[in-house]
């Protein structure tokens, strides 16, 4: 079962070329990655999940740091998960 739900979870995002994001990602394009709204990304943001800099008024996030972010927010998951099959 674990196998099935560590592939369920790195099969769903994948690091995108940089090319196609450089180097910093915008609300919309964390929003299109990970399949949410906006509203949601920027409610993220002003909470200080997400690591961000707002630059010009608009929130920016190193393509780095947010794939660092989620594979740390996924191992935390399939903890969680293991945690609940467990009990």
């Amino acid at each position: 079962m674990l196998l099935q739900i560590r592939h369920m979870v790195n099969s769903s995002i994948k690091s995108p070329p940089s090319s196609e994001y450089g180097a910093f990602l915008t609300v919309s394009d964390m929003a299109e990655l990970l399949k949410v709204s906006r509203f949601v990304i920027d409610r993220m943001l002003k909470t200080g999940r997400l690591p961000a800099a707002k630059l010009g008024g608009q929130y920016r996030v190193r393509t780095e740091d947010f794939f660092k972010w989620w594979e740390n927010e996924v191992k935390q998951e399939q903890k969680n998960i293991l945690r609940d099959c467990l009990r």
